[in-house]
């Protein structure tokens, strides 16, 4: 062996204790710090599932309740508004069946002309085409 090696394994020969002391020390404290991190994720675990069982459910529950309380007076509003709308409805329906009513009268005579059909325009048009070619 060379001099450097010797000097080397000798030096590491008298530390021997200090460096298995140093790894020693090392082990512990990655045990200590893995025992923290499980130790961490269990907690974390266990306020979650508490959390999601008991503390959710009766934030839910008095939620509810608060909105039951309220509802009261925005449900008696919310009847007060489609009853007016359902009232505007009805006389909606009423003056479009009058107007209807006043166009078939109006419609009357042009469907004794007319049957009153989709084609009825296309053949009127037609018609009238044919009686303008005749005229040139």
């Amino acid at each position: 062996m060379s001099q450097k090696k010797m000097q080397a394994y000798k030096e590491a020969k008298k530390n021997v204790k200090q460096i298995r002391k140093k790894e020693k020390s090392k082990r512990i404290l990655g045990w200590i710090i893995g025992i923290l991190i499980a130790a961490l994720l269990i907690a974390g675990s266990v306020f979650l599932i508490y959390y999601t069982n008991v503390i959710k459910p009766e934030q839910e529950k008095s939620a509810a309740e608060a909105a039951t309380e309220g509802s009261g007076v925005s449900s008696n509003v919310v009847d007060q508004v489609n009853a007016a709308l359902a009232g505007s409805n009805a006389d909606t329906d009423a003056s479009a069946s009058d107007a209807a009513a006043d166009e078939t009268d109006a419609a009357a005579p042009a469907a004794e002309i007319a049957p009153a059909t989709e084609e009825a325009p296309a053949a009127d048009t037609a018609e009238t085409d044919a009686a303008s070619e005749n005229a040139e």
